[in-house]
C-alpha cells in the first residue's frame, strides 16, 4: 500500500484507491500513519478526536474506529505475520500501526530524501543534493493533510511539516544559486516573496538572484518593500544578514552573493535524537507533574536532575517525559549518554560535534576545541527552543559544557550521584515503585489475570524484587515464558538461589553493571564501607556497626553512610522515636550485586561477614 499525507489523504493499492471517507476515521488513520511503527497512546487519539471534552463512550468509540480500519486493511492481530504485511496492533497503552515490507508513506520518503540531500551537501555533491531536494518537494501535492479535519495533534503535525517544507525549499534555492542558476530561480522567488513578504530567507535569495541577473535597482526595491512590511507588521528592522547584503549591493561589491547569508548551521529537519520510550511505563504521576512544572517555567534555562538507585527506571522516566514534552521544544531534542567517556574533554567534544552536525553544520566548519564547540552550540540554541537530555551524568562540568544557550531551552539530566548544585536546578529523586504501580507493571508484563489469581504471591514477588522495575521485568520475562509456573515457584527460586542475579538473566547483568558503575564512583573508604555492609548479609545497618567494622568514629561512619545514600545504594530509615539512631536499609539485590563484584568467583560460597570483622574476608584459594 502507498499512503499519502503531503496533500490529500489517500491510500492506493494495486487494486485501486482504498481511502476511507468518514472524517473521524481519517483522523485516526492520519495520526497512526504519522507515528507508524510506534505505539500511539489511546489518550492521544482521544485528545485528537474530541479535544479536552471527550464523551463517556470515547474509548469504546475509538475501539470501533480501530476495528473499522482493520476491516479496511483486511488484517487482524490473530493473522499478522510480523514484518511481512501491514497490521494495526493493540499494544498497551494504545495502538501501533506496523508497516509491511512493501508499504510506503510519503512523509517518510520525504524525510529520507532530505537526509540524503544533507549528506550530499556535506560531501560537496551540490547537484546531487539539489536533485534529492527536488525529488523530495515533488512528493507534495498541496498542504499537508489538506482534506482532513484536524484536531490539536494533527494540526501541530501539519504545521511542522509545512515549516520543514519551507526550510527544504529555501535550501534548494540556496544550492541553485551556488550552482549559478540565478536566471532559472528568479520567477520562483518573486512568487514566493509575494506570498511570504516577511520571510527573510526568501527575500535574501531574491535580492541575490536579481543582482546576479543585472537587476540591481529591483534588488534594492525588494529590500525597501520588505523593510516596510517588517516595520508595519512586526515593528522590526530587517536582520543583520539582509542589512549587510543591502549594504553590499549599494556599494556595488563585486563579491556580493558569493554565498547566500544564512544562520550558521541551518537545519533541514529539527534534530530528534531521543531514544524510543517504553510502551508499558507505569506510575510516577507526581514526579512527572513536578518535572513538567519545572520545564514549563519562563525563568531562563530549566535544568531538572533525576536521581535514583540502580534499576529504578531513571532513564525510562526521563525519556517518557521528554517524548511528552517534545511539542514544547520544536527546534530539536538532543540526547547523549556521557557515562562511559574515557577522556572527558575529548568525549564532550565528540558529543557537541554530533549535536552541531545534526543541526546541519558541515563537519569542516566545526572548531576543534571543547570551549569553542560549546560556544557554537550555545550560539545556535540562543534563540531557539530545544531540549537536551543527558544520561549517566557524572559531574556538573558535563552539564555546563553541554548546556544550550536559550532562555526557552531545557535540560533533563539522569545521574547516579548528586553533581555539584547549579543555579535553578530542580532535583527529582525516584524511589522504588509504590506497591500499586509495581503490581500494575507486573500485570502488564505477565497478564493481569495471573496477578489477580495469585494476589498474595504477586505482592510477595514485587517485595522480593525490591519494587525495582528492572528486576520486575526480569522475573516477569521468565514467568511469561513459563505459563505453567505459579508465582510461588518463582519466589521460591529467588529465595533459595545461591546467586540471586543469575535468576534475573540478562537483566541481572544490567543491574550488576549499574551497581558497579555506582560503586566505581565512590571514594576508597566509602567503597570499603559498602563492601563490608554487603558482607554482613543483613537488611539494615546502623552507624555504630559500620564504625566498629572500619575502626572509625560513629560520626565518620554516619558521613560514609550518607555518601552511600547520595549514591542511591542504601536508603535512610529515620528513627521513629526522638533520640533513637537512624538505620540504613541495603536492598537485597544491591547486596547480591556488591558481593558478586568483590568476590566474583566465590560470592555464592562465602558466608556473611561477622560484625566484628574489620575487613572483607579474602577469597578462598583456587
Amino acid at each position: 500500500m502507498r499512503f499519502t499525507l503531503l496533500g490529500p489523504l489517500e491510500i492506493v493499492t494495486s487494486e485501486g484507491a482504498l481511502t476511507p471517507s468518514a472524517p473521524m476515521l481519517r483522523r485516526v488513520l492520519a495520526l497512526l500513519l504519522l507515528r507508524a511503527d510506534t505505539v500511539v497512546r489511546s489518550g492521544a487519539l482521544v485528545e485528537e478526536l474530541w479535544g479536552d471534552r471527550p464523551p463517556r463512550s470515547a474509548r469504546t468509540t475509538l475501539q470501533t474506529y480501530i476495528y473499522q480500519l482493520r476491516k479496511l486493511f483486511g488484517t487482524f492481530e490473530s493473522d499478522h505475520d510480523p514484518g511481512d504485511s501491514l497490521a494495526l496492533l493493540t499494544k498497551p497503552p494504545g495502538y501501533e500501526l506496523q508497516l509491511g515490507k512493501g508499504d510506503q508513506v510519503d512523509v517518510y520518503e520525504f524525510e529520507a530524501l532530505v537526509n540524503r540531500a544533507k549528506a550530499c551537501r556535506h560531501e560537496g555533491l551540490i547537484e546531487d543534493a539539489v536533485a534529492a531536494l527536488n525529488e523530495a518537494l515533488s512528493l507534495w501535492s498541496g498542504a499537508a493533510l489538506t482534506d482532513v479535519e484536524r484536531g490539536p495533534l494533527l494540526d501541530a503535525e501539519a504545521t511542522r511539516l509545512e515549516e520543514i517544507r519551507k526550510e527544504v525549499l529555501e535550501l534548494r534555492l540556496e544550492l541553485d544559486l551556488q550552482l549559478g542558476r540565478h536566471h532559472e530561480v528568479v520567477s520562483e522567488l518573486l512568487s514566493l516573496v509575494s506570498a511570504n513578504p516577511v520571510h527573510e530567507g526568501f527575500v535574501a535569495k531574491l535580492m541575490l538572484a536579481l543582482v546576479r541577473c543585472g537587476r540591481r535597482a529591483e534588488a534594492l526595491d525588494v529590500y525597501q518593500r520588505t523593510r516596510a512590511e517588517l516595520v508595519a507588521r512586526l515593528g522590526l528592522e530587517p536582520s543583520i544578514e539582509i542589512q549587510q547584503l543591502h549594504h553590499s549591493i549599494l556599494k556595488g561589491d563585486g563579491e556580493v552573493g558569493a554565498r547566500v547569508p544564512a544562520a550558521p548551521g541551518m537545519s533541514l529537519l529539527s534534530p530528534a535524537q531521543l531514544p524510543p520510550s517504553i510502551t508499558d511505563f507505569v506510575g510516577r504521576t507526581a514526579e512527572t507533574g513536578r518535572l513538567r512544572s519545572a520545564v514549563a517555567g519562563d525563568c531562563g534555562l530549566s535544568i531538572v536532575q533525576v536521581l535514583g538507585p540502580p534499576g529504578v527506571g531513571k532513564t525510562a522516566f526521563v525519556l517518557q517525559a521528554a517524548h511528552e514534552l517534545r511539542s514544547l521544544f520544536p527546534d530539536g531534542q538532543f540526547y547523549a549518554n556521557v557515562g562511559d567517556l574515557s577522556d572527558c574533554g575529548r568525549g564532550l567534544s565528540d558529543i557537541l560535534a554530533g549535536f552541531l552536525c545534526s543541526c546541519g553544520i558541515p563537519p569542516d566548519r566545526l572548531p576543534t576545541g571543547l570551549r569553542e564547540l560549546s560556544n557554537m552550540f550555545r550560539t545556535w540554541t540562543a534563540d531557539r527552543k530545544v531540549l537536551v537530555v543527558l544520561d549517566e551524568v557524572l559531574a556538573a562540568r558535563h552539564i555546563r559544557e553541554l548546556a544550550p544557550g536559550g532562555s526557552s531551552c531545557a535540560m533533563l539530566v539522569v545521574s547516579r550521584t548528586r553533581p555539584t548544585a547549579m543555579p535553578g536546578m530542580v532535583t527529582i529523586s525516584l524511589g522504588p515503585l509504590p506497591e500499586d504501580s509495581a503490581l500494575e507493571l507486573l500485570g502488564r508484563l505477565i497478564g493481569p489475570e495471573r496477578v489477580a489469581t495469585e494476589p498474595e504471591a504477586a505482592r510477595a514477588l514485587i517485595r522480593t524484587c525490591d519494587r525495582l522495575p528492572l528486576a520486575l521485568r526480569a522475573v516477569a520475562g521468565r514467568i511469561a515464558a513459563r505459563p505453567h509456573w505459579g508465582l510461588d515457584r518463582m519466589i521460591g527460586r529467588l529465595s533459595r538461589s545461591d546467586n540471586l542475579l543469575v535468576e534475573l538473566g540478562e537483566h541481572g547483568d544490567e543491574l550488576l553493571a549499574s551497581v558497579e558503575a555506582s560503586r566505581r564512583q565512590l571514594g576508597g573508604i566509602t567503597r570499603d564501607a559498602l563492601d563490608l555492609i554487603a558482607g554482613l548479609c543483613v537488611e539494615t545497618v546502623t552507624a555504630p556497626v559500620v564504625a566498629d567494622l572500619l575502626d572509625i568514629r560513629v560520626a565518620a561512619a554516619e558521613t560514609l553512610l550518607e555518601q552511600l545514600v547520595d549514591a542511591s545504594l542504601i536508603e535512610e530509615q529515620p528513627s521513629i522515636q526522638e533520640g533513637q539512631e537512624s538505620s540504613y536499609r541495603f536492598p537485597t539485590l544491591f547486596q547480591a550485586a556488591v558481593r558478586q563484584l568483590i568476590e566474583p568467583w566465590h560470592a555464592s560460597l562465602v558466608g556473611p561477614v561477622s560484625p566484628s570483622t574489620s575487613r572483607p574476608r579474602e577469597p578462598a584459594d583456587a
